[in-house]
């Protein structure tokens, strides 16, 4: 038989076995198991991240219509320009080519249609005999009877081969040009339309196959001419070199949130939240910063800055320098679980404020405090006395901070910190009352969300990455819009550490171009945090170790603040004026209300200034001062008189200051000048109808009391009374029996057995308080 004559038999063969591939084969999936890279791009569209496939190749999956059409065009063009009319093989070049490599043994020709070269990729066929090259036939026969012209055109631009381990032209254009497909432009298009026939010589990445490539370009540039017209302009666009970059050039921006979006995302090209520019502008910072103080043993550091509005995570900082195994620097800081510090009293201030416990100007005590067998301090071991419940949120007050705790409940709390999120809390009594400053742990990305909830009128949403993902469910309120705001406004009037200046100027501060911030130092030096709202930016900064190692440097102030600023001033920098103004929304239900100042309350009829401050209406605590209180004094012996009489008596006003404020008064050199005792003619009756009755502080209502094993082991519940100005002394009853005579600031210790009580307090006035308590036995 001769040769013709087995060709032609062959050729037969052929066409008979596709034809019953066409009527007997089941549907083939285009892609089977082959699988694809993820491209983590920012906001704009430019590459964070491309993963490696399952097999090590970078393979993005495109649709046809995100690829440019001058590309598509010029594949068809130089691949195989019969494709829309072939049935997915061509019979005359499989002829011609045949011919070729084994009768004439001229040179070997592949003759390989698009269809026939993604049956070759999809199925992994080997081609080089003639029993592969029917398989290959047989299979494109296959495609081409289950699947359209543009599905099998799509599929091959995604598996063909591009240099190295890139396949797909959309990867091609992302890995050698920084751009999607769709943008390519044609001097782009036609290079990369002729490297899939032959990846390795015409690899782009090489400077031996980037020439090969080039020159294999112009010579479709002639044939593309031809088609659609010579271009002077289009000649000119051709000269210019092309800058391509490879793989080993490839970034990993932003590289904590990359890796986490790529383990979580399925294969294709995810839009992330990430404004690589503010990304840069974070890293910058943080390098910056950390590097200045090494000397001062600050190696690390992170931070997270988030739009308010969308609630998009605008820069994610994780570490100092990721690759920096000393450091930990691969551990992500934005997820990773520390102690706040201070940075949640804010919220405890805002609920506080929610359930008319204070106003802003609410007077606070910021004295050593017990609270059953809790005594707190503050960071600075001191204390301040009297002062607003503004200046205690400003200056960071650890006592104020935990009584209001204590009125709203830690229980409460608790709940609220569940409510917003806050994962891996063990019950409320594990911490108690020190929840507020640190006890519990939270993540950065759960603080911030905290803080957005604020800037967000007290409605919870959840922090987005990706682009699409929406906030607009069901998001829970956990404050009041009120409450929201005045939170914000007291932390806007928060001195600067770089800006010396009183409470009083930072007011300006808090009415112009304010950051509302907060700092927070955790138990023994471990973390610095530095926290805040800036227009519709909030942003937050720690520094510390991953390792959970201390150093006194760690003060919130003093390590995370700098730090914080440097960052939120190069932002509020770029915000229009109008965006940095925090004023009340018309609708908010808000009163500006002059108190008299230095006690929190309404202005009395003798109250001699009055200062603002913010009102809830139908919510604050209202309540008319009763400090200044003008009596009657006599003349002669210059005591206070029964009753009025003109002619031998005088007004005047004195500052009936509660015990322990005077107390705190005295202890921190302020004169304030006692009323005068009572003439020794006055009766009871007309004194204690003149004053105010004491109010018991401890034992306390809220708390659960045990009887002690050994009540001699000087451990006990102490007795305590707030009294008025006037008084000198306490006499304590329990069960109607006297107990003791006290000072009136001085506390008794009593040391009950398990019993029901009710103790009575009588002041030297005869006014008097009482209040029933149950003591459990001993545990």
């Amino acid at each position: 038989m001769t040769r013709r004559r087995k060709l032609a038999l062959g050729l037969l063969a052929t066409t008979g076995a596709a034809l019953l591939a066409v009527l007997l084969c089941p549907k083939p999936s285009l892609y089977g198991n082959i699988d694809f890279s993820t491209a983590i791009v920012d906001r704009n569209g430019r590459l964070m991240r491309l993963t490696l496939a399952d097999d090590e190749r970078y393979r993005l999956e495109h649709r046809l219509d995100d690829i440019a059409e001058s590309a598509v065009l010029a594949t068809l063009l130089y691949e195989d320009r019969h494709f829309r009319s072939h049935p997915g093989f061509n019979p005359g070049s499989l002829t011609r080519a045949a011919w070729s490599t084994y009768v004439s043994r001229e040179r070997v020709i592949g003759a390989s249609t698009i269809t026939m070269q993604l049956a070759r990729l999809r199925f992994s066929l080997d081609t080089r005999s003639i029993a592969g090259k029917l398989r290959q036939i047989l299979r494109a026969v296959q495609l081409e009877r289950h699947y359209s012209k543009d599905d099998i055109l799509e599929a091959y631009l995604n598996l063909a081969p591009y240099g190295g381990n890139i396949e797909g032209i959309g990867t091609a254009a992302r890995v050698y040009f920084d751009k999607p497909a769709s943008e390519l432009t044609l001097a782009e298009a036609l290079a990369l339309a002729v490297v899939p026939q032959n990846p390795v010589a015409r690899d782009p990445s090489t400077p031996a196959g980037a020439n090969r490539m080039q020159a294999a370009r112009g010579r479709l540039l002639e044939a593309w001419n031809k088609v659609h017209g010579d271009d002077a302009e289009r000649e000119a666009q051709f000269a210019l070199p092309l800058a391509v970059r490879t793989t080993r050039e490839l970034p990993f921006e932003a590289p904590h949130l990359s890796l986490s979006l790529a383990a979580d995302a399925a294969s294709g090209v995810l839009t992330s939240t990430i404004d690589l520019d503010m990304q840069a502008a974070l890293e910058k910072h943080v390098g910056r910063y950390v590097d200045n103080r090494r000397s001062r043993g600050i190696q690390n550091a992170s931070a997270l800055l988030v739009d308010t509005r969308s609630m998009h995570v605008l820069a994610s900082v994780g570490s100092a320098t990721f690759s920096d195994a000393s450091i930990h620097g691969q551990v992500d800081g934005t997820t990773a679980k520390r102690s706040p510090g201070s940075t949640l009293k804010p919220f405890v201030y805002g609920l506080a404020m929610d359930r008319g416990v204070i106003h802003p100007g609410s007077l606070l005590k910021d004295a050593p405090t017990r609270f059953a067998a809790y005594t707190p301090e503050n960071f600075d071991r001191g204390f301040m006395g009297p002062v607003s419940a503004e200046e205690a949120l400003i200056y960071s007050r650890n006592v104020p901070a935990i009584q209001m705790l204590s009125e709203v409940g830690h229980d409460r709390f608790h709940q609220f910190l569940t409510d917003a999120g806050v994962s891996g809390l063990r019950e409320a009594d594990f911490y108690g009352l020190a929840m507020v400053l640190g006890g519990n742990e939270l993540s950065m990305r759960e603080l911030v969300t905290l803080y957005a909830m604020l800037a967000n009128g007290g409605i919870l949403k959840p922090l987005v990455t990706v682009q699409g993902d929406a906030t607009d469910g069901v998001n829970p309120r956990l404050l009041s819009r009120e409450a929201s705001f005045l939170v914000l406004d007291m932390l806007a009037k928060t001195p600067r550490p770089d800006r010396l200046r009183s409470v009083g100027h930072s007011a300006e501060q808090g009415a112009g171009r304010s950051v509302a911030w907060k700092t927070g130092t955790s138990y023994a030096f471990r973390d610095a945090w530095t926290v805040g709202v800036m227009g519709p930016y909030v942003l937050a900064v720690w520094v510390g170790n991953f390792d959970g190692s201390a150093n006194p440097a760690f003060v919130g102030s003093r390590a995370a603040a700098p730090l914080f600023f440097s960052i939120a001033d190069a932002l509020t920098a770029s915000l229009p004026e109008d965006a940095q103004v925090r004023v009340p929304a018309p609708d908010l239900n808000l009163q500006r209300v002059e108190i008299c100042r230095g006690t929190g309350d309404l202005p009395g009829r003798y109250c001699p200034r009055t200062e603002g401050s913010w009102f809830i209406p139908g919510v604050s605590p209202i309540r008319v001062s009763n400090v200044h209180r003008m009596i009657r004094i006599d003349n002669s012996s210059g005591l206070r008189a029964c009753s009025f009489d003109p002619a031998t008596t005088h007004a005047a006003v004195y500052e009936f200051w509660p015990s322990e404020i005077l107390a705190l008064y005295r202890q921190a050199g302020v004169s304030i000048q006692s009323p005068p005792k009572w003439s020794p003619e006055c009766s009871l009756d007309v004194q204690a109808s003149a004053g105010l009755a004491p109010t018991i502080t401890s034992p306390s209502a809220r708390v659960t009391y045990h009887a002690r094993l050994e009540p001699a082991d000087g451990s006990g519940i102490a007795l305590l009374a707030r009294t008025d100005s006037d008084v000198e002394t306490l006499y304590w009853f329990v069960n109607d029996k006297f107990l003791a005579e006290v000072d009136r600031n001085e506390p008794y210790i009593w040391k009950p057995t398990a019993g029901e009580y009710r103790v009575l307090a009588v002041d030297d006035h005869g006014r008097s308080d009482a209040r029933r308590l149950a003591v459990a036995a001993a545990r």
